[in-house]
């Protein structure tokens, strides 16, 4: 995909699927668009979740499951394959996930700042290790900006203290 295709808050993705013949040959199981969820409103950010597997190893067997219309969630000891289309002038509020996110930034730019304020500008091609920290995102452009997540379950972050950091979750409107 390039990063240069301009995308909208209602852009799907395409996802192709493969699989397994029962003499053990490849496959195509699957090759669809899969329109992005909006639960934040018309003008807020929209998600399209493409698989998510309860457990790691995965079972290569195991049908995909209908994903549609569902925030991207992290299985606690699972995976997640999402795509956030972010709007323009639009943030995400502090939130921390118990997950490993691999991000890629797709297209457009996006500000990931911490809870100490620090901030770093990301753009198209850059590459997101985040690792269970309180964080935000915000669209500082007139552009959307659209970022391929990974997330792998993962266990609290202990402090020496001993205290546990809690997953906050970013809850959507309600209609």
């Amino acid at each position: 995909m390039s990063p240069n295709r301009h995308h909208t808050l209602q852009s799907g993705a395409r996802v192709i699927v493969t699989a397994h013949k029962e003499d053990g040959a490849s496959v195509f199981h699957s090759d669809r668009v899969v329109e992005p969820f909006s639960p934040f409103g018309p003008t807020g950010s929209s998600f399209v979740v493409f698989d998510a597997r309860p457990s790691v190893p995965v079972n290569n067997q195991e049908e995909p499951k209908d994903l549609r219309k569902t925030l991207p969630r992290v299985p606690q000891t699972g995976v997640s394959f999402c795509i956030t289309n972010m709007a323009p002038r639009h943030s995400a509020p502090m939130h921390r996930t118990l997950s490993l996110d691999y991000a890629v930034v797709l297209s457009g730019e996006i500000v990931l700042e911490l809870d100490g304020g620090e901030e770093k500008t990301v753009r198209a091609g850059d590459v997101i290790v985040q690792r269970g920290v309180n964080h935000a995102w915000h669209n500082r452009t007139d552009k959307v900006c659209r970022i391929a997540v990974v997330g792998v379950g993962s266990e609290k972050i202990k402090l020496p203290n001993g205290q546990e950091l809690e997953e906050t979750v970013i809850k959507p409107e309600r209609k």
